[in-house]
This record gives structure tokens, C-alpha cells and sequence, in this order.
């Protein structure tokens, strides 16, 4: 008999990768689900879940590890990881080429560390179950938290704003309103030379994702 899969509901900062390690599966599986269809095909991405959604996952967590009372015990895990991209952009210098490092990646971890590309774009891969980290671009004094899992899908009003912030068309901390994000639109289309409306059509979405890279 298969086993029951039930609803589990996205909180914010999870995200697929992380929910399949935690149900002992692999991802491409628990996304490929008959249940996960319906969410499949409203989020065309996988990695970009929005809090709320639900996601079915197996009733049953994954089984526990054998083991054996009064002795030594040794397991040898391997913690998957999820790609991070960041695009890097300053109005005073270039940040292309610029070494980079990344702290948090666990208790006692070496910082990751690589160079930007030629389009200032800091690329690596963490651990599936860290929540945020630091890039810090020693030579830029530049440090900057990062957040694994926040970014929600474009076609959400919050996964808007949020692209609209990376890209500073709106304040980098803080809550803003409705009419706020609306002005941020028009400067974006009016920058990009589509029709300035403020509304975010499907014009407008292909062209945020494009320039925020996601």
C-alpha cells in the first residue's frame, strides 16, 4: 500500500530543497508528486515557493538511523546544497572580478570563498538547511546579509516589491505601501522604455525577472 501524503503549508525562508532533505527524498521527486501538481503548475519554479503555499509531503518522516546502546556509533552524511546567485551592482565602482566571502555556513565551517564574474555576479552553493549568511567583499568593505529562501515568485505583490528593492527602485529595509511599489513600477518601465503604467502586466514581469536575473 503506497504511503499517505498530507498538506504541509510553506513558512517563509523554506523552500523545496530543504523540505525534501528534511523528508529524506529528493527533490525533483517531491515536486513530481500527483499531489504537488496543482502547486507545480502555478509555480513554474521550484526554488521559488511563496509562504502559504501548499506543498504534500509523506506523512511519515524519514527513517531514523540505526543505533546501537553502548557502543560507538559512526555515520557518514552528505547535506546537499543550494546554489545562491547574487547579483552585485554599485553606482561608484565596479564590483566585477572583486574576491568575495562567505560566512555562516556552519559552526566551525571555512568561509566559501571565489570571485565575482565579469558582470559582478557572486555565485556558490550552501548547505540546504542554512537560513541566512554574510557576503563580504573585503576589498569593496562591503558586507551584506544574505537570506537563503526569502525571494518569493514575481507574480506575488511581495515577490515584486522584493525585486524592486534589489534593485533600489524602493528602500532597502522597511515596510512600503501600495502606492510606494506602484511608483517604483513607473520608474522601472520608464528606465526599461515600456509603457508606464504602474501595473505589473506580463510585459513588465519578463522584464523585472530579466533584470534581476530571477
Amino acid at each position: 500500500m503506497a504511503k499517505p501524503w498530507v498538506p504541509y503549508v510553506i513558512q517563509q525562508g523554506e523552500h523545496l530543497r530543504k523540505l525534501a532533505f528534511r523528508f529524506g527524498m529528493d527533490a525533483e521527486t517531491l515536486w513530481r508528486h500527483d499531489k504537488n501538481q496543482e502547486l507545480a503548475s502555478r509555480r513554474k519554479n521550484m526554488d521559488l515557493l511563496h509562504p502559504g503555499d501548499v506543498l504534500h509531503v509523506p506523512a511519515e518522516p524519514a527513517p531514523a538511523l540505526d543505533i546501537s546502546a553502548g557502543t560507538m556509533n559512526r555515520y557518514k552524511a552528505r547535506v546537499p546544497t543550494v546554489p545562491v546567485k547574487i547579483q552585485l551592482e554599485s553606482a561608484v565602482r565596479s564590483l566585477a572580478g572583486q574576491r568575495f566571502e562567505v560566512h555562516g555556513i556552519g559552526e566551525g565551517a571555512e568561509p566559501i570563498r571565489g570571485t565575482t564574474t565579469a558582470e559582478g555576479e557572486a555565485s556558490f552553493e550552501v548547505p540546504v538547511l542554512v537560513r541566512e549568511v554574510e557576503l563580504r567583499l573585503p576589498d569593496a568593505g562591503l558586507v551584506i546579509p544574505v537570506l537563503v529562501g526569502d525571494l518569493d515568485p514575481i507574480d506575488e505583490p511581495s515577490g515584486l516589491a522584493q525585486r524592486l528593492r534589489n534593485l533600489g527602485y524602493l528602500p532597502a529595509t522597511g515596510d512600503v505601501a501600495a502606492e510606494d511599489v506602484t511608483l517604483a513600477l513607473m520608474a522601472f518601465q520608464r528606465e526599461q522604455e515600456l509603457p508606464v503604467t504602474g501595473a505589473a502586466d506580463d510585459e513588465t514581469r519578463r522584464a523585472l525577472e530579466e533584470r534581476h536575473r530571477i
